[in-house]
C-alpha cells in the first residue's frame, strides 16, 4: 500500500524494506528537495502515481543522486536518461521509439528491460548480477541472443518466445532462474550444465515443458517451484538432489501420483489430487 507523507508526496514500500520515492512531476521542486534532504536513492516514475510528464526533464536536476530508477510507464520519453550515471538498478521497458544506451551506466547491477534494437550496450554491463527480460523474442527460439554476462546470478524471463533454454549454460554463476508465461517452452535440458551453481528455479504457466527429469542432474538445486505448468511424469528426480529443501508444484499435475519421493524435504507444497499417494497436510510441520 502506498504511503502518503504529510506534504502529499508518496512512497511505495518494497519487499526489501527500502521504500521507492514516487516522483511527482507536477510538484517537481518539492520532489527534488525531498530527494536531496532525505538522501533518496530509489525513485519510481509512474503516470498513475504522480509522474504526469512525458519526459525526464523535471527529475534530471537530481540525476546524480539517484542510484535506482524504475520507469513504470511506456509513455515517457527517455531523452536525458543517460544523465543518470550512478545507477546500479534500472527498470525501463521499451517505449517503442527511444534508444536506451546502457553504456551510460557503468555501475549497473540490476536491470529490467526488453531486448530490442533500441537497447544498446547490454554486452558491456560487466557488473550485472540480476537481469529481468520481458517479451523476449529470438529467431533461434532459445537464449543465445542474450549476451554472455560473466557474473550474472539471477535471470528472470517474462513471456519469453522460446522453445528451449539453450544458451543458459553460458551463465556459469547463475544461482536463480525464473520463467513466467513461456507458452512455447518445451525443453529445459540445458540447465544440467549449471549443476554446481543453480540453487533455485521457478517456473510458472509454462504448459509445454516435457523434460522435468532433467532437474535431477542439477545437483546444486535447493528450491524448486513449478506452478500451473506442464505435467510432471514423476517426481523421482528429487531423490537425486541432495541439497533440495523446498519444492512446490501447485497447479501442476504429477502423472504417476507418487509424492513419496518428497519425503524428507523441509517444505513440500501442492494441491491435493485423488491419484496422489499423499495429502499436502501430511507434509506440514
Amino acid at each position: 500500500m502506498i504511503k502518503i507523507l504529510d506534504n502529499g508526496l508518496k512512497l511505495m514500500p518494497s519487499i526489501d524494506g527500502i521504500d521507492s520515492f514516487l516522483f511527482d512531476s507536477s510538484r517537481a521542486e518539492l520532489s527534488i528537495n525531498y530527494i536531496k534532504e532525505n538522501n533518496i536513492k530509489r525513485v519510481m516514475l509512474d503516470h498513475l502515481t504522480g509522474f504526469v510528464a512525458s519526459d525526464l526533464i523535471s527529475i534530471i536536476p537530481v540525476s546524480n543522486l539517484i542510484q535506482e530508477l524504475v520507469i513504470a510507464s511506456e509513455k515517457i520519453n527517455y531523452k536525458g536518461l543517460e544523465e543518470f550515471h550512478n545507477l546500479t538498478l534500472l527498470g525501463a521497458l521499451d517505449n517503442k521509439k527511444d534508444t536506451i544506451d546502457l553504456n551510460s551506466f557503468p555501475n549497473l547491477v540490476s536491470l529490467n528491460c526488453s531486448i530490442t534494437d533500441r537497447l544498446k550496450g547490454l554486452e558491456n554491463c560487466v557488473k550485472l548480477k540480476r537481469l529481468t527480460i520481458s517479451d523476449y523474442k529470438s529467431k533461434t527460439k532459445d537464449l543465445s541472443a542474450i549476451p554472455t554476462l560473466e557474473i550474472l546470478e539471477h535471470l528472470s524471463l517474462i513471456k519469453a518466445d522460446t522453445t528451449t533454454l539453450h544458451g543458459v549454460e553460458r551463465y556459469s554463476n547463475l544461482k536463480k532462474l525464473e520463467i513466467f508465461s513461456a507458452s512455447k517452452l518445451e525443453a529445459i535440458a540445458a540447465l544440467q550444465a549449471l549443476s554446481g551453481s543453480l540453487e533455485e528455479i521457478q517456473v510458472e504457466q509454462c504448459k509445454k515443458i516435457n523434460d522435468y527429469e532433467t532437474l535431477g542432474k542439477v545437483k546444486s538445486l535447493k528450491k524448486i517451484i513449478l506452478s500451473e505448468s506442464g505435467e510432471i511424469k514423476s517426481l523421482a528426480f528429487v531423490k537425486e538432489l541432495p541439497l533440495l529443501e523446498f519444492i512446490s508444484f501447485w497447479g501442476t499435475n504429477v502423472l504417476d501420483g507418487n509424492i513419496k519421493y518428497c519425503e524428507g524435504i523441509n517444505y513440500v507444497g501442492f494441491d491435493n489430487k485423488k491419484h496422489y499417494t499423499h495429502k499436502s497436510e501430511q507434509f506440514k510441520k
